[in-house]
């Protein structure tokens, strides 16, 4: 047993036993869901085993090259992996929120007709994050692309009325960009030697310098412009991020939770970070449009969460919102500025996963995902609230959980381009935060704490209470961000540090750029631009939690000298009336009144194609 094991995996990434377990899940689709929902378990344990098992053995990257080698007209169509350090952190991050979500939708998708294949679709859009994570080459790449997309599109088809148009131009986008990363790789495979890198033999060498793109004259400025939108469009910046939610009308929380709001991002920000850091170094105009598209993704798309009225599509903005961070980290080329973005990569999987859970425990309680015809789901679903709120602080840039830190690294690797460029793209990201914030504040109450409207299903408080086993994954997932957030040197110093290429003309020194300096937590300092202390953070926030609740007490003993009454309303007691109910939809309506935000941004026929707006959706 002991050497089968070490072939199958140990000897390579098992990739092969993991797609046959895949093909297997699907054709026992129709056995029942018990068999899928086993082999779902079974492949993202062995990945994230593996995954384990290779930051266990050391930092150097692992080459596969005896898989198979063949050549056509001169082109080499060899298929091997090659397992770098970011590679293996994306596959393994991947393969535990595979596990998470399918422990989820066992009983959030128990008696759905397409739970059977739900789990297959999981399994094999798993497996193609794999073989995009360890390819070894641009060949091996596309084909883990392709086999996610087209994961993406069956699991869409399955979905309620109206998902057949969002997979349309879920298809129709993703399409594009596919098409312009399979025009890159022709195109890549005309370039000359360049620097020692054999570009044309499409491989990626990681121990390599990444070719200057100004060096490959216009070819190499139009192959990295392809690659990058095809990165982005997967990724979901804006302009190229209509089709997520397009794509959320019709999916489950299930399928949101995993495929169109964390794998793909996941898969688009390696491809980006992948060429940016091994392949191409993208001269100075190619960095300063990155992070323009960054900057206006986290404006842009906070603003549009702002407006929602529909908790998947708020939710579905805020996560765009978050690709635009990335790419300002990444497009800085500072360490400081990449490992925080690739930082905030993994921070946005996890509490975004966990806040697409959210919403699907408060849909099922509500009966609606409209805004305004929820509350009262605090007492009713008390472990989805405290996990939210956990996750909306997070990804809102609250010390001390994971988004702050993150997005922190990025606001350092702004400020270390000592321009008015960084300037701006910093007060747009602390802005970007202030809307994420605001929005949130927003979800918070309306589904939780405010009073429910009389004829909504959370009215009734006799109905089911939580449930356990979809609460747990929202555990784990909210510990993560905890955990990550006074612990982020696990990530920032142990992976990310050692995964970024040390080639002094492409970044500013690592080991001086990111370091520990100890402390309970594990502080760390940015060379000299600023330092981040957890337990000073938690000092400081426990002080605040207790300050606010001595008001709380006072508040309570001057309410007791009060005389509350009924409202008057013209001689009516108003005993089930939503006439005097607030609604938190209502928070920020004074500005979208305003004429610039009316025109560009705030309007509630919002592209969807039904002719609804966002105030009548469910």
């Amino acid at each position: 047993m002991r050497e089968l094991w070490f072939i199958l995996v140990e000897d390579q990434p098992p990739i092969v036993i993991a797609l046959a377990m895949g093909i297997l899940a699907y054709l026992l689709s129709r056995v029942g869901a018990w068999a899928t929902q086993t082999l779902a378990l079974l492949v993202s344990g062995l990945v994230f085993i593996w995954g384990l098992h290779f930051f266990n053995e050391g930092h150097a990257p692992m080459t596969y090259e005896n898989m198979t080698d063949l050549y056509l007209y001169g082109v080499n169509l060899n298929i091997h992996f090659s397992v770098t350090l970011l590679g293996n952190l994306v596959s393994t991050v991947a393969a535990a929120l595979t596990a998470i979500v399918a422990v989820y939708s066992f009983g959030a998708m128990s008696g759905n007709y397409r739970e059977s294949k739900f789990y297959a679709y999981l399994t094999l859009a798993l497996v193609g994050t794999c073989i995009v994570t360890w390819s070894g080459n641009f060949l091996v790449l596309l084909i883990g692309w392709e086999l996610v997309t087209l994961m993406l599109i069956l699991m869409l088809n399955e979905g309620k009325s109206g998902s057949k148009t969002g997979a349309a131009r879920t298809y129709a986008i993703l399409g594009f960009a596919d098409a312009c990363l399979l025009l890159a790789i022709v195109l890549m495979l005309t370039l000359p030697t360049s620097r020692g890198m054999q570009l044309h033999k499409l491989a990626f060498l990681a121990n390599t310098r990444p070719v200057e793109v100004g060096q490959l004259g216009a070819t190499g400025y139009v192959v990295y412009a392809l690659l990058l939108v095809a990165a982005l469009a997967r990724a979901g910046a804006i302009p190229l991020h209509t089709w997520i939610p397009a794509a959320a009308r019709g999916a489950t929380a299930s399928a949101l939770a995993l495929l169109p709001g964390v794998l793909t991002k996941l898969l688009g920000i390696f491809l980006l970070a992948r060429v940016s850091l091994y392949v191409f170094r993208p001269d100075q105009t190619m960095q300063i449009v990155l992070m323009v598209v960054g900057g206006l993704t986290i404006v842009i798309a906070g603003f549009r969460a702002l407006a929602q009225h529909n908790l998947k599509r708020l939710l579905v903005f805020d996560d765009i919102s978050q690709v635009g961070y990335i790419l300002v980290g990444i497009g800085t080329g500072t360490a400081v500025g990449i490992i925080g973005g690739l930082f905030h990569m993994i921070n946005s999987a996890v509490y975004g996963s966990n806040l697409f859970l959210m919403s699907g425990n408060v849909g099922r309680a509500s009966g609606t995902y409209n805004i305004e015809k929820m509350g009262g789901l605090a007492r009713r679903l008390p472990i989805t609230f405290i996990c939210g709120a956990i996750s909306a602080a997070a990804i809102s840039g609250v010390p001390p959980f994971n988004g702050f830190v993150s997005k922190w690294l990025v606001y350092q690797g702004a400020l270390s381009l000592h321009s008015g460029l960084g300037v701006a793209l910093l007060i747009a990201a602390v802005f970007g935060s202030a809307l994420t914030l605001a929005s949130f504040v927003k979800v918070l109450y309306s589904a939780f704490l405010s009073r429910p409207p009389v004829d909504s299903p959370a009215a009734d408080t006799s109905s089911a209470k939580e449930d356990l086993a979809a609460a747990l994954p929202m555990i784990i997932l909210a510990a993560a961000c905890i955990i990550l957030g006074l612990f982020p040197k696990l990530i920032t110093n142990d992976i990310l540090k050692q995964a970024i290429p040390k080639h002094p003309e492409h970044l500013y020194n690592v080991s001086e750029s990111v370091t520990s300096t100890g402390g309970t937590f594990g502080s760390i300092t940015t060379g000299g631009e600023g330092l981040w202390s957890p337990s000073v953070a938690m000092a400081l926030i426990l002080i605040g939690i207790v300050f606010g609740g001595g008001l709380l007490v006072l508040d309570k003993i001057i309410r007791r000298r009060l005389r509350v009454v009924r409202p008057f309303l013209s001689g009516e007691t108003g005993a089930g009336d939503d006439r005097f109910r607030i609604l938190g939809t209502g928070f920020y309506e004074t500005v979208f009144r305003l004429p610039l935000l009316k025109r560009l941004l705030m309007r509630r026929a919002d592209a969807d194609g039904d002719g609804k707006t966002n105030r009548e959706k469910t």
